[in-house]
């Protein structure tokens, strides 16, 4: 919940800054981003994708930052570059993540996604979070 609040508080504070520079009326460009991770039955190697899509606007440009994961899954990278999006085009963008898990559990992935979005009134920076879960271990075992 707290993710969502700080999320809609920056695309406020966003809008209001871009309708103050003479974009009134036009629909301002956003970020959307969500992110999903493959569930394992034992530690190894944890494949997860981090999805952008612009909103009223086009991808030009992103990447996506790890700003948390479970202990029992560090992340082999904790960025993601433009250059690395397995697709990208202005429509959005695809991450992939591995994270290594050595020992079984269950935690949050947690992603800070940035992105340059253009719309009718030009282009401006965006970021949005997403969260996954990261299940290493049969479901019993995963909530120790």
């Amino acid at each position: 919940m707290r993710v969502a609040l700080r999320a809609a508080l920056l695309c406020a504070i966003s809008s209001a800054a871009w309708r103050a520079r003479g974009s009134v009326g036009k629909e301002v460009p956003t970020l959307h981003a969500e992110a999903t991770c493959d569930t394992l039955s034992r530690p190894g190697k944890v494949q997860c994708v981090v999805r952008e899509r612009p909103v009223a606007g086009k991808l030009q440009w992103g990447d996506v930052i790890v700003l948390s994961a479970p202990a029992f899954a560090p992340p082999l990278r904790t960025r993601a570059a433009a250059g690395d999006a397995t697709r990208s085009d202005a429509e959005g963008a695809d991450f992939s993540l591995a994270l290594a898990a050595t020992g079984e559990g269950r935690g949050t992935l947690k992603i800070l996604g940035r992105a340059v979005v253009c719309g009718e009134g030009g282009c401006r920076p965006c970021q949005a979070e997403a969260i996954a879960q990261v299940v290493v271990g049969s479901p019993a075992d995963a909530g120790r």
